[in-house]
């Protein structure tokens, strides 16, 4: 008997000092059924974490005849399985209705690379349980309160932060086996999952019309054209394109940049710059000044910094698909500030829609750092920026590329190479510019 009490107390938890549970049933959120018709955006479960300590007492068990003897809990006594947990998660979106990343029926699912529209992140907050297991069997209701955030893959943000608060009941004879006991930890969870399903706000992101990839249109939404003073579209040598290239410093990080403009404008990623209002950029000659984030889409991961030129001349752009096999190179900061100005040469392995959006594919090696930085073609024309890459056992040659058109596109500009070249204004910095070499 005292061997299943323990088994039941590294499964559950109870508060301290309590008795029995009560009569009363828990109050369960009740799912709506989806209207008929209703399309939902991919959900899947890919985070778990718990704001309590392994070794936090979190409550008791409580046995013998009359449930008085105690018997302590700490939280990793609890340690519920992510994947038992992920499995639930699915059940529960499938049976309401909702689209699971991948049927949690289907025993080849996890054969297929898979990226669902919205991403979910299950926080415990607190866990508050009343065991009793005497003569009579085990009587046990578990409580879980948990945050959980909606992270959307299309926007690259989170787009919801919801709490719920759910318990689950169970009552068996002395015959319970130590998988009825777990899985009282799972019904817990699965009330908290249905409780999210039911609540308005998550209901609408995951309905929302905007489940389709957002094109232009919606990237200009709200914005008036800002009209960039391109570069005429003659070749460039890719030894001279380097002088067009930056380092980006913003906060603790770093990346890189492309000036597209005579007055000023710079394109890098929206991740590169953050949320910071203010950047440094330092030119590849070591001559550092300060840059105005002006414009950022998350969602697209480009940026618009504005700074002063000193002189410098923008690189020509050149929309449009590239062709597969064709030469590029890549400009930017891989890894350390002090490897400015970095090339590297490969070729477009392929032009690809990844979770909606255009990419342009190359094995030419980048690595962090070179984030923002521009991809050229041959006669030295932007075509594209560095944004992202897959790195399986140290290899770099799948990297993925903003079109320059998109980034463009998103951000509102419009590119005239026949207006006036208009004076920079850039953000005055608070010393006089230096010449400064190093770090």
């Amino acid at each position: 008997m005292r061997y299943l009490i323990g088994v039941l107390a590294a499964l559950a938890v109870a508060g301290p000092g309590q008795a029995e549970p009560g009569p009363d049933a828990p109050v369960q959120a009740v799912v709506a059924p989806l209207p008929a018709g209703t399309v939902t955006r991919p959900v899947a479960i890919t985070r778990l974490a718990t704001d309590l300590r392994p070794d936090q007492q979190i409550g008791t068990a409580l046995y013998g005849v009359i449930c008085v003897e105690r018997s302590p809990v700490t939280w990793k006594m609890l340690a519920p399985q992510f994947s038992n947990l992920r499995t639930v998660f699915g059940e529960e979106l499938k049976a309401a209705g909702f689209t699971p990343e991948a049927d949690p029926g289907d025993l080849f699912a996890a054969k297929e690379e898979k990226t669902a529209d919205l991403e979910v992140g299950a926080r415990v907050k607190s866990a508050d349980a009343h065991y009793c297991e005497n003569l009579t069997g085990l009587k046990g209701r578990l409580t879980l309160d948990i945050q959980w955030q909606v992270y959307s893959n299309l926007r690259r943000e989170v787009v919801a932060t919801l709490e719920t608060h759910a318990t689950a009941e169970k009552s068996k004879g002395l015959l319970a086996s130590h998988d009825e006991a777990r899985s009282l930890a799972q019904d817990a969870f699965a009330a908290n999952v249905r409780a999210l399903l039911a609540d308005p706000q998550f209901r609408r992101i995951v309905t929302a019309p905007e489940a389709g990839a957002p094109g232009p249109a919606q990237g200009l939404a709200g914005r008036e054209p800002i009209h960039l003073v391109g570069a005429p579209g003659r070749p460039v040598a890719i030894s001279d394109a380097v002088g067009s290239v930056a380092s980006i410093f913003a906060g603790d990080g770093f990346g890189s940049g492309v000036l597209v403009s005579s007055d000023g404008y710079m394109l890098t990623d929206a991740h590169v710059v953050g949320t910071s209002a203010h950047v440094r950029v330092r030119w590849s000659d070591g001559f550092e000044t300060t840059g105005e984030v002006v414009r950022s889409d998350r969602r697209r991961d480009v940026a618009l910094i504005r700074t002063d030129t000193h002189g410098r001349a923008p690189l020509p752009v050149h929309r449009g698909s590239p062709s597969i096999g064709a030469t590029v190179f890549a400009i930017g900061t891989p890894l350390d500030p002090k490897l400015q100005s970095t090339v590297t040469r490969g070729v477009v392995s392929a032009n690809r829609i990844v979770d909606g959006f255009s990419f342009i594919q190359s094995d030419v090696p980048v690595n962090h750092g070179n984030s923002g930085g521009p991809l050229v073609d041959e006669s030295g024309a932007v075509i594209g920026l560095t944004d992202w890459g897959m790195q399986p056992e140290g290899d770099n040659s799948h990297n993925f590329f903003t079109p320059i058109g998109d980034a463009l596109d998103f951000l509102g500009l419009k590119m005239d190479e026949s207006a006036p070249p208009a004076p920079a204004t850039a953000p005055s910095p608070p010393k006089p510019p230096r010449l400064r070499r190093g770090r």
